[in-house]
């Protein structure tokens, strides 16, 4: 866990067994190097779905956090 919070500054990653069903989540993947995965997913039963499509994607992910939105809501008022 340590790689991870080092390469990508946050300490927030956790073991992919732990991720939830009910939330959009970021996943990385660690083949020799560490990465992650640019759209976001849904667990679903063994497998994972593409979350804007939701059709079912084949990854072998190690770690999840959840969603990094890039942009903040804004309000006028």
């Amino acid at each position: 866990m340590r790689l991870l919070s080092y390469a990508f500054g946050a300490s927030d990653w956790r073991e992919i067994a732990t991720a939830p069903f009910d939330r959009e989540l970021e996943l990385a993947v660690i083949d020799g190097q560490v990465g992650v995965l640019d759209v976001s997913y849904f667990r679903h039963g063994d497998g994972w779905l593409d979350a804007e499509t939701l059709k079912p994607v084949d990854i072998a992910a190690t770690h999840w956090r959840l969603r990094r939105w890039s942009c903040l809501p804004v309000s006028c008022c």
